[in-house]
Formats: C-alpha cells, sequence, structure tokens
C-alpha cells in the first residue's frame, strides 16, 4: 500500500526538477555580428564570357554566414559596382525571401545596375562598352536591427558581362492624324517624325499603359486615331467605338472649345473627327486594361 505514496514523492521531485532546468534556461542574446565570418564566394563563371539576358538569371553563394550570437533569421543582398573599390554602387535583391545562402539574381536587374552606374538614362546616352568586369560583395542584416548590417564581406567579381540598355523608359502610343495636313504614316521609317506627336507614360509609371499628351492640329479640323506600333497602317490602331473599321471617320459634331469627353476604343481604322473644333487636344489614353481601353479627349482653350 506504500508504492503509491512512493511513486508520488518520486513524481513531485521530477517535476520539481524540471522547472528549476526550465527557469535556467539562457534566452538567446543578440551580439553585434562578427564580419569575419561573412565570406562569398567566387563564381564559377568568373572567367566565362556572360552576357545579360532579359530572362536570365545568375547566382552567387555565400561560404560563411555573419555571427550574431545566436541562429537568427538573416536578409542577404549583393552590392554591384564596376571598381573593386566600391566607390559607387548599386544593390541587387536577390528573387525570393531574400534568406538563403545561395542567392538568385536576374539579369536584368544587373543590367539596369551596370547602365546606372555608367549614368545612362536614355537609349540615346547608352554606349556599347563590350565586356566588362563587374565587382559584388555581399550585403547581410536582421530585419528591423540597424546595427545588424554586414557590408565587408570579400569581393569577388564576374570578369567577362557582357551587358545591354535596361533603363525602364516611360512607354508610348502615337497619334497619327492630320496636325500637319497630310498624314504622316504609321511606318517604321517615319519614327523620328511621328515623335513629335506621341502620348506617353508618366515618368513615375512607367509600366502603367496610361499615356498623356497634347498635340496641336493649328487651322486643320482633328482627324486622328492611335497606334500602339509602328508598322504598317492595318495594325496596332484603335479608334472611336462607333465605328465600322472601314477607315472612315466618325463625326463628332458638338465638340468644341472646352469640351471634354471620355470615349471607348476599339481596335479599328475609323478615325475621331471634329469639323467644328480647331486648335490644341489634350489626351489620356488608358490602356490599362487591354480589352476595354479608353481615352479622354479635351478641346484646350
Amino acid at each position: 500500500m506504500k508504492f503509491p505514496k512512493l511513486y508520488s514523492v518520486v513524481a513531485c521531485a521530477v517535476a520539481v526538477c524540471g522547472f528549476a532546468s526550465c527557469s535556467d534556461v539562457t534566452e538567446p542574446v543578440y551580439t553585434k555580428p562578427d564580419a569575419s565570418t561573412f565570406k562569398i564566394n567566387t563564381p564559377p563563371l568568373q572567367n566565362q564570357y556572360y552576357g545579360l539576358d532579359e530572362n536570365g538569371q545568375f547566382e552567387i553563394a555565400l561560404n560563411g554566414q555573419p555571427s550574431y550570437g545566436f541562429s537568427a533569421i538573416t536578409q542577404y543582398r549583393a552590392e554591384v559596382s564596376l571598381t573593386e573599390d566600391f566607390a559607387s554602387y548599386e544593390t541587387l535583391t536577390p528573387v525570393g525571401t531574400g534568406t538563403l545562402s545561395r542567392m538568385t539574381f536576374k539579369d536584368s536587374d544587373l543590367a539596369t545596375a551596370i547602365c546606372v552606374l555608367h549614368g545612362y538614362k536614355t537609349k540615346e546616352d547608352y554606349k556599347d562598352n563590350g565586356e566588362e568586369k563587374v565587382y559584388f560583395r555581399g550585403v547581410a542584416f536582421i530585419e528591423g536591427i540597424e546595427d545588424s548590417y554586414v557590408k565587408t564581406s570579400n569581393v569577388v567579381s564576374l570578369n567577362r558581362v557582357q551587358g545591354y540598355f535596361a533603363i525602364p523608359v516611360p512607354g508610348y502610343i502615337y497619334v497619327i492624324g492630320n496636325y500637319v495636313g497630310d498624314w504622316i504614316g504609321p511606318d517604321l521609317e517615319n519614327e523620328q517624325a511621328l515623335k513629335p506627336y506621341t502620348l506617353s507614360e508618366k515618368d513615375d509609371a512607367i509600366g502603367s499603359r496610361v499615356y498623356y499628351g497634347t498635340i496641336d492640329f493649328g487651322e486643320n479640323a482633328p482627324l486622328f486615331r492611335f497606334y500602339t506600333a509602328l508598322g504598317s497602317w492595318d495594325d496596332n490602331t484603335y479608334g472611336p467605338t462607333s465605328g465600322n473599321n472601314d477607315d472612315n471617320p466618325v463625326v463628332f459634331e458638338d465638340f468644341k472649345a472646352g469640351s471634354s469627353q471620355l470615349y471607348p476604343l476599339m481596335a479599328t481604322k475609323d478615325s475621331f473627327s471634329y469639323p467644328n473644333y480647331k486648335g490644341t487636344l489634350s489626351f489620356v489614353a488608358d490602356f490599362s486594361d487591354a480589352k476595354s481601353p479608353k481615352v479622354t479627349i479635351t478641346a484646350v482653350k
């Protein structure tokens, strides 16, 4: 009959020991990182020709992580420079979570960084420099901890990188019409002549597919339609939805100075015609929804 009592005493002793051991557990303590432990591997393709591709990717792998005193979820980035001293550099963010020791980067991001480091802003600025040596160093940090940043890994390089122009620039569409009397055709050879008659995305809304601009039709009663690309009269052309796609004008007789109207657009060769207005038109052409593009046209007083 005494065995249950003895069992109870032992069980209580074990429980007490258990509580004591829990109270002795040391919480992880953050320490400022030891930068000497942060290393990246030399890329296997270091001395091979590497032509950047818009859809391509490349990797940089860690050889040692910074020590923060405990096992931390660490974010990784790479800085890229055209000089070994990193006097000027751009930061690349890996694909995915950014926490993997094998970092995967987009070729397009590297191409953009190279263009920025060269100071290229437009296609006209761009110069093909052929194969270039590009330097990398790692960046590590714990999100939300300011002094966790480590930017002193070793420096590695890709020695034969071929870039391309990758600076995002505003998209644009063409207004083809009678602003100079006779129409300038939507042919590739007329690209320069048609530049003054384009609508463009805003600099802070690249990729929005919303285009803005004004065009002066002078003493001509405006007659026009829109082209999203050059090539031929029959392709990439948009006009008023009330048209029959038989290359005829759709007349809006009530449109005059001060008028502003929103029109749906359709793929058609029919054109907008304003016989009772002369002067400048302001446009906001919204192609953000490919299935239902539209345009706001305003008669500028």
